[in-house]
C-alpha cells in the first residue's frame, strides 16, 4: 500500500513524501483509515513504529475537511506526558502542515504564562500541550477548547504512571462532541482499562500490532552483565561506549542527582555527554536535544520522565545503569535503541540491589535476559536469590523430619 491509497489530501501526502516516506508502516495503514472513519480508536505499536505520523497525518485532514477559518479555538487537542515528546510531535505536525494554511501551537511547562497567555489569544488549529500545564491554564481560563472535534492521548501508558489521570478526564469532560484517539506503546493493566474505558466509547476500534507489548523488539539486542560497585560499572561503561558499533547512546537512571554524577563521569571518559531530567530548564533541555541530534553529542544521560520524546535515530544503544521500578517501563527504555525498525542494543549493568527487578522484568516479559561476560572485568561478588534473606533459616516441618538424613539443595551461583 501507499499513501496516496489512504485518501489523504494532496498537501499531507507530499509532505510526507518530503519526509522521504515512501509508503505507510503498518500502524499508519490500520490506523489512518479508522481516523479518517470518525471513530474512536484504542492502538497500541512497539515503540519507533511511526504512530505520531498514525495520528497526525488523520488531524490535519479532519481540519481540511472541515474547511474554516482559523480561530483561537482550536480543532484538535494532542496532549503528550512529557514536553520532549510534545515538542516532537509538533514539529511532525509542522512539516506536515508545511502546504497548507493550518496552524499549530505548543503549550508546555517551563514556558512563562504570560507568553502561554498571548499563545492562546492568537489563531490556532491544533494544540499539542503537557496536560499539568494545561489544566494551570484552564483553571486561569485561559483556554477556549470549545471547538475540539478531535482529541489525540499519545503514550497512555505513561500518562498513567505519571499522575495524569484526573487532569486529562478534566480536560476531555470540557470538550464538545468529539472523536479520541488513545496511542501507546503499552496498554496493560487493570489501571489503562479503566482509563481507557471512561475516555473511549463502546465501539471503539482498537489495534494491536507487532510482538505483545510484554515483549522489547525482535531487532533489540538484550544483554545484562553482572557489576560490583559504581567504579566497576564505570570501567564497564567505558568499555561498552568505546565499541565502535556504539554511535550514539541513551543512559538510563534513577534520579537528577544520577544524571548530574554520571555525566560528569562520562566526560571524564573523553566523551562528550550532557544531561537531561524533569527539573532542568526548558531551553538547557531543548539544547541538549538539539546537540544530540546534530551529533554533537555521544551520550545523554536521562531519567524516565524526561526520556519520552527521544526520537534521534541515530541512537543505537541504551544503557540501564540503573533499572527502573516497573517491568514495562523497561521495554519501553529498550525501545528507544531502535527507530523504523534498525538493529539496536539495550544492556543492563546489574549489582546486587537489581536482581530482584531483573528477574521481576524476565517474569513480565516471560523472556530471559541473557548475562554477558567482558574479559577482565567480571564481576567477583556471586550473585544470591533475592529471594534467600541472610541468616534466616527454614524451620523444620516435625521432629521426624529434623532426624532424617535430607539431602541440601546444591546452592545456586
Amino acid at each position: 500500500m501507499s499513501f496516496a491509497e489512504l485518501d489523504l489530501d494532496f498537501t499531507i501526502e507530499g509532505a510526507i513524501s518530503d519526509l522521504g516516506f515512501e509508503k505507510p508502516t503498518e500502524i499508519q495503514e490500520q490506523a489512518i483509515p479508522i481516523a479518517l472513519d470518525g471513530s474512536d480508536l484504542l492502538a497500541t505499536a512497539p515503540t519507533g513504529t511511526g504512530k505520531t505520523i498514525a495520528f497526525c497525518a488523520p488531524a490535519i485532514q479532519h481540519i481540511l475537511d472541515r474547511d474554516e477559518q482559523s480561530t483561537t479555538a482550536p480543532k484538535v487537542l494532542i496532549l503528550a506526558p512529557s514536553r520532549e515528546l510534545a515538542r516532537q510531535i509538533l514539529n511532525v505536525v509542522e512539516q506536515l502542515t508545511q502546504h497548507t494554511r493550518i496552524l499549530s501551537q505548543l503549550i508546555i511547562g517551563g514556558t512563562p504564562y504570560g507568553m502561554q497567555q498571548q499563545q492562546l489569544s492568537e489563531p490556532c488549529d491544533i494544540l499539542v500541550a503537557t496536560p499539568g500545564r494545561l489544566v494551570e491554564l484552564d483553571d486561569k481560563q485561559w483556554l477556549d477548547l470549545s471547538d475540539v472535534s478531535y482529541f489525540v492521548i499519545d503514550e497512555a501508558d505513561r500518562m498513567l504512571d505519571m499522575g495524569f489521570v484526573n487532569a486529562i478526564n478534566q480536560i476531555s469532560k470540557e470538550l464538545p462532541e468529539h472523536q479520541t484517539l488513545m496511542f501507546s506503546a503499552t496498554l496493560e493493566g487493570e489501571k489503562m482499562g479503566r482509563f481507557a474505558s471512561a475516555l473511549l466509547k463502546d465501539d471503539t476500534q482498537q489495534i494491536r500490532l507487532g510482538e505483545s507489548s510484554r515483549t522489547v523488539p525482535s531487532q533489540i539486542r538484550q544483554v545484562a552483565y553482572r557489576v560490583d560497585s559504581d567504579e566497576h560499572k564505570e570501567a564497564i561503561l567505558k568499555h561498552l561506549l568505546t565499541q565502535e558499533r556504539v554511535q550514539q547512546a541513551v543512559l538510563f537512571v534513577s534520579n537528577r542527582e544520577h544524571v548530574d554524577v554520571w555525566v560528569q563521569r562520562i566526560r571524564k571518559m573523553g566523551l562528550m555527554c550532557d544531561g537531561l531530567h524533569g527539573d532542568m530548564k526548558q531551553g538547557d533541555r531543548s539544547e541538549h536535544m538539539k546537540q544530540m541530534k546534530r551529533g554533537r553529542l555521544q551520550v545523554l544521560v536521562a531519567t524516565d520522565v524526561a526520556s519520552r520524546g527521544i526520537d534521534l535515530p541515530e541512537i543505537n544503544t541504551v544503557i540501564n545503569l540503573r533499572l527502573p521500578r516497573k517491568a514495562d517501563s523497561y521495554i519501553h527504555r529498550a525501545g528507544r535503541a531502535s527507530r523504523e525498525g534498525a538493529p539496536g542494543e539495550c544492556i543492563s549493568l546489574i549489582d546486587i540491589n537489581d536482581l530482584p527487578m531483573i528477574e521481576k522484568i524476565q517474569r513480565f516479559m516471560q523472556a530471559n535476559i541473557k548475562f554477558g561476560r567482558i574479559e577482565g572485568l567480571e564481576a567477583k561478588t556471586k550473585a544470591r536469590s533475592p529471594s534467600t534473606k541472610k541468616g534466616k533459616k527454614k524451620k523444620p516441618a516435625d521432629k521426624k523430619a529434623t532426624s532424617s538424613k535430607v539431602k541440601k539443595p546444591t546452592s545456586k551461583k
